[in-house]
């Protein structure tokens, strides 16, 4: 097997024991301890009758998944999933198989069982929590078929949910394999709510609207993760991926019949090879698969499980800083005016640039017009025979708008299109670096199969060497990589507010599910920042100057709410100037020491708090219904906090874009009220009092 993800660089080793020096007493105490331990296990498994479940406890015995099956080929591998002895998923007839014969199923035979547990501090360079508790009970189960294909099977138990993947080791009949299947059925234990993304292909976008159903009326054929599932009393369960590397990306695929309940799973097959998902040499493992539990969908939104599940970084990542960045592709470049023409040429540059670092936004994007920043003759973005990405257009005047950039403290960004960048990444890299580029947006993946996961692997690999930061668009879902590659910042994989310009489909109640939903596999790119709020019965989609829907404090909502290391200021300068609202932008940090979800109902509205340093930053945002909340700020330390709180102006939806300002004195024992219009938000700041003297 490969490196397990729990031996990182956290406080704590990965057993329950502390490391010590082998010459020591304790080291020579931890050695003798170290080989009961195991001799202990091997008695256990020894013990164990096949046919008897493993039960894998979390450490506040608060959730259970349980293993049976083994050895019972009629009824096959079941893992069984539980919180608070309570049953909420069955994972039946686990199966996967190779071409080479072998297969994990129930006719597996046992061949030991090992269990640990992890407890070790992780602390993290940016996130949504600087340190996180990787803290969980673990066992490995060692199988073989009737083929003598050697299987392992690894169970983990967290506090806020539980994770299982498969894996092939080195054996020496098998150095070579390939994986033609992976089922299994899913089926929830009672009549749960969906929230959920759905595909009629593999090859797509991960772009589309969130369906709200239940649970005998989802439609498919493919169901994208993350899937939500909430039950009538509020318990929640979503299940993703964590560590997807090397391996294609998993759905879940409805039953034909209409009146089952059961989930298939498909795993992202291979393109142009007939039958095959995964081709590799041993040992291989496949990704965790996710189940993360809470009393409610919002608690789920605290979780860094997924983080844990992924290795540790190695080297320094020490430049790779998350901050706001400008993306003038959304609004069209830049305002029209008689004494000015926008365009890609030096002075519209300049001018982003200068208001970059005048406001504090880390990066300024070099993106397109009708054509990208590089040498390319024909429109559009898909790359041609002439397309060269290590050359720009001569109308940039590039090295001098790399100086302008270094000296006034702004970093640049580029876009490229994945297919362009392939068979040029190390020489386009390389050429980055010498510029002095800080990083770029890698676009139109549109796949996430085993070679489109390889090929954003071999980005990051290179990227962490040429010290760039990346985030991919058109893009599957992230799975807490970006522990292990700190220099990728956010992955698209929504449909987002760039939609806006030519459609009506990113809604309020959109971007809600796509807090609840998206949001849980990790850093979510989304086109924030439009300040050119309209009603929906007047909104026309426009590629310049784009319109949003929803209020102007909806949107500042979104800078707190969704979780994004490098978050857009997509609108124009212009929109900005004199506004009210824009300081809450220029101030707003993108990464933080603690996250906590504060209210809420999964699709319908969400109240989070973030901190940073002694300040929090505490927003909410809503559906199309309107709400008046009281919320409590038992999260804040003990003294008293100004508040500053930014709010829907008016609740008449002709006027989105006004703006309540209000400054007042809090403390733990106090409630913010505040009233939400129809699409609207909150956003505030609180931050301890300064005493006078």
């Amino acid at each position: 097997m490969k490196q397990d993800a729990g031996a990182s660089n956290g406080s704590r080793s990965n057993c329950v024991f502390r490391y010590a020096p082998e010459g020591t007493p304790c080291g020579r105490l931890r050695r003798i301890l170290m080989s009961a331990l195991a001799c202990m296990l091997l008695l256990a498994a020894a013990r164990m009758n096949a046919a008897d479940p493993l039960r894998l406890r979390s450490p506040d015995g608060t959730n259970v998944i349980e293993l049976i099956g083994i050895d019972d080929p009629a009824n096959g591998l079941q893992l069984k999933i539980s919180r608070n002895d309570r049953p909420l998923i069955d994972i039946l007839s686990l199966a996967v198989r190779l071409a080479e014969g072998g297969e994990l199923s129930g006719a597996a035979k046992l061949q030991r069982i090992e269990q640990s547990t992890i407890e070790e501090t992780i602390t993290l360079p940016w996130g949504k929590a600087k340190e996180v508790l990787n803290r969980c009970a673990r066992a490995s189960v060692h199988l073989i078929d009737a083929h003598g294909t050697q299987w392992d099977l690894e169970l983990a138990a967290y506090n806020d949910g539980v994770a299982y993947r498969y894996g092939l080791p080195e054996q020496k009949d098998l150095a070579q394999f390939t994986l033609t299947a992976e089922s299994g059925n899913l089926q929830f234990t009672g009549m749960p709510q969906l929230h959920y993304t759905a595909f009629d292909r593999f090859t797509n976008d991960h772009e589309a609207e969130f369906h709200r159903d239940e649970l005998t009326g989802v439609t498919g054929p493919l169901v994208d993760l993350p899937v939500l599932a909430v039950w009538p009393d509020g318990h929640a369960a979503a299940m993703t991926e964590a560590r997807v590397r090397d391996f294609p990306n998993l759905y879940l695929e409805p039953d034909p019949n209409p009146d089952s309940d059961l989930f298939h799973t498909r795993l992202s097959p291979l393109p142009d090879k007939s039958g095959a998902c995964v081709a590799g040499r041993t040992p291989h493992t496949s990704p965790w698969r996710v189940i993360l539990l809470g009393e409610c969908a919002g608690r789920l939104l605290e979780s860094n499980l997924l983080l844990c599940l992924n290795d540790p970084p190695s080297g320094d990542f020490s430049w790779a800083k998350p901050g706001k960045t400008t993306w003038p592709w959304w609004n069209g470049t830049f305002d029209r005016g008689p004494a000015f023409v926008p365009g890609m040429n030096l002075e519209t540059h300049k001018r982003y640039i200068d208001f970059c670092a005048e406001n504090g936004i880390a990066y300024h994007a070099v993106v397109s017009d009708t054509r990208p920043w590089h040498l390319q003759a024909e429109e559009g973005f898909a790359p041609h025979k002439d397309t060269d990405i290590t050359t720009p257009r001569p109308e940039l005047q590039f090295p001098e708008l790399l100086t302008y950039a270094r000296e006034r403290g702004v970093g640049i960004r580029l876009w490229v299109h994945w297919k362009a960048l392939d068979a040029r990444l190390e020489q386009a890299f390389q050429r980055y670096e010498d510029w002095g580029i800080s990083g770029l947006m890698i676009d139109f993946l549109d796949r996430d199969d085993q070679e489109m996961v390889r090929f954003c692997e071999r980005v990051l690999e290179s990227a962490s060497r040429h010290r760039l930061h990346i985030q991919f668009h058109g893009s599957y879902k992230p799975s807490g990589e970006q522990r292990t590659f700190p220099c990728l910042f956010n992955r698209e994989g929504v449909l987002n507010l760039e939609y806006l310009k030519w459609s009506k489909r990113c809604t309020p109640p959109h971007d809600v599910e796509a807090a609840y939903v998206r949001q849980l596999a990790g850093p979510l790119d989304y086109h924030i920042g439009g300040f050119r709020a309209i009603s929906s019965q007047d909104f026309m989609p426009r590629n310049e100057n784009p319109y949003v829907l929803g209020t102007r404090c909806h949107q500042l909502a979104m800078y707190v709410i969704f979780d994004n290391p490098m978050p857009m200021v997509t609108d124009t300068p212009e929109a900005y100037k004199g506004q009210p609202g824009f300081q809450f932008i220029v101030e707003v940090p993108t990464t933080w020491d603690e996250s906590r979800f504060i209210a809420g109902t999964a699709g319908d509205y969400i109240v989070m708090a973030r901190r940073s340093g002694a300040t929090w930053y505490l927003a909410g945002m809503t559906d199309w219904t309107a709400r008046e909340l009281t919320i409590p700020l038992a999260f804040l330390a003990p003294g008293t906090h100004t508040a500053r709180l930014y709010a829907d102006g008016s609740m008449n939806q002709d006027e989105p874009n006004a703006i309540r300002q209000e400054t007042k004195t809090v403390d733990a024992s106090a409630s913010l009220p505040v009233a939400l219009a129809s699409g609207g938000g909150f956003a505030a700041i609180l931050a301890p009092a300064v005493e006078s003297r």
